[in-house]
């Protein structure tokens, strides 16, 4: 094994860990606040915080992606692009702050004014630890970033449920980003000792800006995608029903963080060092998307198929609306692993420019899909946003097929076995529900067996199915062990 394959793969290791934990954390933390919380607390801060995400978006301007592509970046590099992040992160903060109270007026809401003004400050907070924590993962040295992880979600999901349950309300959650940033940051310049110098060099800045600028373009694109919804629903239906849909989108996207997060957060780090050897690029993507499919297909399928069971268990019968747009949210699986890692791999082969026209494109799509269906209620939002995850999806095979050769024929061969197992066991759970409830009614105990035969149904299929890829799987991640490495 190669040191590139196994740092590659001991970095994945460490970074599903750091995900599992954070996953997890999040989750127990999100349930207990979403107990304790209203739909519309989580409407609103979700509504206040898209400014902010805007603002965190351009300011940091693909400036920590830039570190990690760096060949050999030195003090003059990173300080530059140190002072540079925080200097934007600081005007952004600003101009925030002056646009606050006309998008508190455009949300209807002059509580969300004060919220805004403080989530503001976390713009210059996290950028302290931006270049530090590029610089962990440009060494892949992921079992930091899973410590940091531990520590930031820990301590200020704690803080977050203890306000909440002293009727702090909807600043328990604004609360909970600042203790996070703080963690964070505190915690990238210990196990980094790397420190700016009072150094500014224009022409690093002009050597990055077009990388940057066109990073940080798609990059905003790719979070108005997710976020553009909670505009229009928060303007037909008010911030409680964002809330509704916050949740339901927050339970698809912990499990896809949970496995996508760490490989995709390796893979950007690995393409960028195979970015000229275009054979082992190709092998590496088709390697990530077959380990990908194994792990969220039946995730995700099996969530939507349970979640009519699930969701009241987990979240209480208040939040009910939620387990139709759940079941909905959760046929994004196969654009999920499909689409995911377009954007690492086009990147990393400074193909930039061919991920902002597919991300525009998908922008604009689900606008337009929104824009219809919003009057139509959640279920069919969620339903415009399936809908246009598949239109797009074969536009992003085009540009992997273009620019890189990699073919959609080779894409789907590296998902479709574990595709299958996930389908039928899906199925099988669906059809086991109605006699389950019958014989037990509602609560853990039909749903445990639930998710048993779901996983009864899955291993079995792929051990007699898929038993050449889960080897394959297998050896590799058991030749992490092995002490020395043997000749190739």
């Amino acid at each position: 094994m190669t040191d590139l394959k196994r740092k590659t793969v001991g970095g994945m290791l460490w970074s599903i860990a750091r995900a599992g934990w954070s996953s997890a954390v999040t989750l127990v933390l999100f349930i207990v606040l979403a107990r304790i919380l209203a739909p519309q607390d989580f409407g609103l801060f979700a509504l206040a915080s898209i400014l902010v995400e805007v603002g965190r978006v351009v300011s940091s301007g693909g400036l920590g992606d830039a570190v990690i592509r760096a060949q050999e970046p030195d003090n003059r590099f990173l300080s530059t692009v140190f002072w540079l992040n925080l200097g934007l992160s600081l005007g952004f903060a600003a101009l925030i702050v002056i646009a606050a109270p006309f998008y508190a007026d455009f949300l209807g809401n002059a509580d969300s004014l004060y919220i805004i003004y403080a989530l503001a400050l976390t713009l210059p907070l996290g950028s302290l630890g931006a270049v530090h924590g590029a610089l962990l993962a440009r060494e892949f040295r992921y079992a930091q970033l899973t410590l940091q992880a531990m520590l930031a979600g820990l301590s200020s999901g704690v803080i977050a449920v203890a306000l909440a349950l002293n009727g702090f309300g909807i600043w328990s959650l604004v609360a909970q980003a600042f203790v996070g940033a703080i963690v964070s940051v505190a915690f990238a310049w210990v196990v980094i000792r790397w420190r700016p110098s009072l150094q500014f060099d224009t022409s690093v800045v002009r050597s990055i800006a077009a990388f940057g600028a066109s990073l940080a373009v798609t990059q905003l694109v790719w979070m108005m995608l997710v976020r553009v919804q909670d505009l229009f629903i928060g303007s037909f239906y008010g911030p409680a029903a964002v809330g509704i849909y916050r949740i339901a989108w927050r339970m698809i996207e912990l499990i896809a963080n949970m496995l996508l997060g760490p490989i995709g957060s390796v893979s950007l780090v690995s393409f960028s060092r195979m970015q000229d050897e275009p054979d082992r690029l190709r092998y590496a993507y088709g390697r990530m998307i077959s380990y990908a499919s194994f792990l969220v297909f039946p995730m995700i399928l099996g969530f939507g198929a349970t979640a009519v069971l699930l969701m009241p268990l987990i979240f209480g019968d208040n939040w009910s609306e939620a387990i139709p747009v759940t079941q909905m949210l959760s046929l994004m699986a196969i654009p999920f692993v499909f689409n995911f890692f377009a954007g690492p791999v086009l990147t990393a082969s400074n193909q930039a420019g061919a991920v902002l026209k597919v991300a525009v494109v998908q922008l604009l799509t689900t606008i337009l899909f929104t824009w219809i269906a919003v009057r139509f209620g959640l279920v069919a939002v969620a339903a415009a946003y399936v809908l246009r995850a598949y239109v797009t999806m074969p536009l992003q095979q085009y540009m992997l097929a273009r620019h890189l050769g990699i073919r959609m024929g080779d894409t789907w061969a590296a998902m479709v076995l574990p595709l299958g197992c996930a389908m039928a066991m899906a199925i099988a759970v669906h059809f086991s529900l109605p006699w389950l409830v019958a014989r037990y009614g509602t609560g853990w105990t039909p749903t445990l067996l639930a998710v048993g035969l779901g996983v009864v149904v899955y291993t079995a299929l792929v051990v007699l199915l898929a038993r050449s890829q889960v080897r394959d799987m297998v050896t590799t991640l058991l030749s992490m062990r092995r002490k020395k490495e043997p000749a190739e």
